[in-house]
């Protein structure tokens, strides 16, 4: 599983998120309503099963579903079609092939037709490369320290990731099995014994 344990399980941050992912100045609840089928697809049918075999490697199904029981390569391709900036789905676009392309050089097939271990294998590497944290564009300032603003040498793969992680704990799927929901945090326990069935927590807060 090729995560970012520092994504924060909150429901309006994740909207919030997503939207600038997105390039949308905002984004109403039907965008995640309803995915996008086989019919009204943005990403043609190669581009879209190497979708699908990306965020499979991202969020496999282990003891809990994956990224594709969640639905998120339709929704993901739901919210190119419907919601995204055309710069932005140039970039995921782009991110896509860069993938595909390095699948074929190490592999000399293409991503989606690897097994599941080489697309791991494909993916790390490629993942650690394209996360690196690269110097602002020329004649853009610096983020201040505190700005959730990230460079990246592959800014695509960056948004295209953060979608993934992002409608995948927006899920019902992951909500239902990856976390364990409290609507408002109980009693303070500290020093709680992790074991292989302990789950985040997911609610809303005090707010």
């Amino acid at each position: 599983m090729i995560m970012d344990a520092s994504l924060a399980m909150n429901r309006r941050a994740l909207m919030q998120r997503i939207g600038l992912l997105l390039g949308a100045t905002a984004l109403p609840i039907e965008a995640f309503a309803a995915p996008a089928t086989e019919a009204t697809r943005f990403l043609a049918a190669p581009r879209f099963e190497l979708l699908g075999a990306v965020a499979d490697t991202i969020i496999p199904a282990t003891d809990t579903p994956g990224a594709l029981a969640a639905g998120v390569p339709a929704r993901i391709d739901g919210m190119l079609s419907n919601w995204a900036a055309p710069k932005t789905r140039t970039m995921i676009v782009e991110a896509l092939n860069r993938i595909d392309v390095a699948a074929k050089a190490e592999k000399g097939r293409g991503f989606a037709a690897l097994t599941a271990a080489e697309r791991d294998a494909v993916l790390r590497p490629h993942d650690l490369a394209a996360l690196q944290k690269v110097a602002p564009p020329a004649g853009v300032p610096a983020p201040h320290p505190m700005s959730s603003i990230t460079y990246v040498a592959d800014q695509g793969y960056f948004k295209l990731k953060d979608l993934v992680l992002a409608l995948y704990y927006f899920s019902e799927v992951a909500t239902s099995t990856e976390l364990i929901y409290e609507h408002v945090p109980g009693k303070f326990e500290p020093s709680i014994k992790l074991t292989p069935q302990s789950r985040p927590y997911l609610g809303v807060g005090p707010f």
